[in-house]
């Protein structure tokens, strides 16, 4: 296979990203115009028929792409995409090395893209909603702090929405929004679980249904879900302590053979050039790769399975 069309094949790669960025961002800015224009259109309790012809079209690629548009992501999308490129056009000059046919290059071009780009995107989400879980303690401590204050609870949604940090203050504004629009706080509260699967979101959900339809302290159920989110954060911190000799044994072996392969390239470099130079050679390199990326998957896969609480 010729250079020139790995070259055109992550210029193509490119200009899609570059596309697909600029359709995002202009219906983005068709949304906020027509948010701003039309306030009124927009029902809390019903859904948009604008995002539901739209959705029904771009669902299925962002399922593909394990994105999720309502999670504020820490890398903007097209640093994922130029990373997904980046690693088609590695798997298709791989498999080029490797002698095999163009369409072979191109199958594992799309899924090492695709790999990559449901890799990262969620990665983030992880990150994202870890970071809500840490922080729905003290969360909670300030809504409850606030409703023994005497002030209702969509006034303790805008406390969170200002003084909390991110990403809680970001998802507890779109709560106050919701809100305003007159959705009852624990459906707002609900969409929040909803969109970053966070389960102890869906509790406080529940918690504030119970006690604003039948009554009672809500300060006092609160804070005892207070107390119970906390101890499940230092359950969570416990058992990622625990399994950080686990951690640490897979990211050895990960490095190991690299390790190895520098000793051995440093003592007696022939015997490290026949993994790039002979075709059986680069077989048996793309297989040991191969392997220890995969290893390396299946361990972090398992590792955040056991400690998922």
């Amino acid at each position: 296979m010729p250079e020139s069309v790995i070259v055109t094949v992550l210029a193509l790669a490119m200009c899609a990203a570059a596309i697909s960025l600029w359709i995002d961002a202009r219906e983005r800015r068709i949304d906020r115009q027509l948010a701003i224009a039309m306030p009124a259109s927009h029902s809390a309790s019903l859904p948009s028929i604008r995002r539901l012809e739209t959705g029904s079209g771009s669902v299925f690629l962002h399922r593909l792409a394990n994105h999720n548009p309502d999670i504020p992501y820490i890398w903007h999308p097209a640093y994922v995409l130029i990373a997904s490129a980046f690693a088609a056009a590695a798997a298709l000059y791989a498999v080029h090395l490797l002698g095999y046919s163009i369409l072979y290059g191109c199958v594992a071009a799309v899924i090492a893209g695709v790999i990559v780009m449901r890799g990262l995107f969620g990665w983030q989400q992880r990150r994202v909603a870890l970071q809500l879980f840490r922080q729905l303690p003290d969360a909670i401590q300030l809504v409850t702090s606030t409703v023994r204050s005497g002030l209702p609870v969509h006034e303790a949604f805008r406390a969170l929405a200002r003084d909390m940090p991110q990403p809680t203050a970001g998802q507890f504004a779109i709560v106050c929004s919701e809100v305003n629009l007159g959705r009852p706080p624990e459906q707002a509260v609900e969409a929040v679980y909803r969109r970053t699967r966070v389960a102890e979101y869906a509790m406080f959900a529940v918690t504030l249904a119970v006690q604003l339809k039948s009554g009672g302290s809500l300060a006092e159920t609160l804070q005892n879900l207070g107390d119970t989110v906390r101890q499940r954060v230092a359950l969570a911190a416990r058992a990622k302590a625990l399994a950080g000799e686990v951690i640490f044994s897979s990211r050895a072996l990960t490095l190991s053979p690299l390790i190895g392969g520098a000793v051995l390239y440093a003592s007696n470099p022939q015997t490290v050039d026949l993994l790039f130079t002979d075709p059986v050679g680069n077989k048996l390199l793309a297989y040991a790769v191969g392997s220890v990326l995969l290893g390396a998957v299946v361990i972090s896969w398992m590792v955040r399975r056991e400690t998922e609480l």
